[in-house]
């Protein structure tokens, strides 16, 4: 039997109390509020109300780095990752919840799935923790200069990568082969060893496929923000997630106990 237990997040506002382009990029392009940053790559396309998101942010952040005589390149975003900072555990997190799910004989793999720019993700000083990370990505020219998307993580898109987790279809992402070819039961990650944790209305996607086909998702919400505690609130309301609860990944809070239970039970269960 196949022993893994996947754990999926979202990277803003589920790891981190912020977005990751207000470590350091939006102040490289003249920005002092990240909402200002999103508003003028908003504006580098005219506003269009039907271009996606991603593509949006993706592209504006181009032309506004040309703009300020700023090179994007694979190293300058990966730096912007080592600024980044998180709630409070999420350092420590990662190993706590292997060591557990060592305890009960899984092997617990640590997947990011985000809107955000993975070559900020994967300079963060947690991308060793992580088997995979899923998320909106460049490609570069031979100078090594970003020039185009390459890949896009939206939040529909986002529901792909949990059955790639699930199939342990991990690369080659341009081929759709492989995650799309049938496969037994036996053969597929259960969803009921799939726990998705989220924080807004970008994972709602996420949120049902995993609750809904019996794994477990949990909305996280920041502490110091009553208008995230009330979007969780109403996932939860909503049926879309199982639990909603504060950002904290330490020992002993109420999400750290949540996931330790959930593990002891697959545990009983199986």
């Amino acid at each position: 039997m196949d022993k893994r237990i996947a754990l999926l997040y979202d990277f803003d506002y589920t790891l981190t109390d912020g977005y990751m382009q207000q470590f350091g990029l939006m102040q490289d392009f003249g920005y002092s509020n990240v909402y200002d940053l999103f508003a003028a790559t908003e504006e580098v396309f005219g506003n269009n109300p039907d271009m996606d998101m991603c593509l949006n942010m993706l592209g504006g952040v181009l032309e506004i780095a040309k703009r300020n005589n700023v090179k994007i390149t694979q190293e300058y975003l990966k730096d912007k990752g080592r600024a980044v900072t998180y709630y409070p555990g999420v350092i420590e997190w990662f190993d706590k919840i292997n060591a557990i799910g060592k305890e009960y004989g899984y092997e617990i793999e640590h997947y990011v799935i985000s809107s955000g720019i993975k070559e900020i993700i994967d300079g963060t000083s947690i991308c060793n923790k992580l088997k995979r990370v899923y998320s909106n990505t460049y490609v570069y020219n031979q100078d090594g200069e970003a020039i185009w998307p390459c890949q896009v993580v939206n939040y529909t898109s986002k529901v792909q990568y949990i059955y790639r987790v699930r199939k342990n279809v991990l690369d080659n992402l341009a081929d759709l082969k492989d995650v799309n070819a049938k496969m037994e039961d036996e053969d597929v990650l259960p969803f009921e060893r799939i726990i998705y944790l989220g924080d807004s209305e970008t994972d709602i996607p996420s949120f049902k496929v995993v609750k809904n086909s019996g794994g477990l998702s949990i909305c996280v919400y920041s502490q110091s923000s009553e208008k995230a505690k009330m979007v969780a609130e109403q996932c939860c309301r909503e049926g879309r997630v199982n639990y909603f609860v504060p950002a904290d990944y330490r020992e002993g809070s109420q999400l750290y106990n949540i996931i330790e239970t959930y593990i002891r039970n697959i545990m009983s269960k199986e």
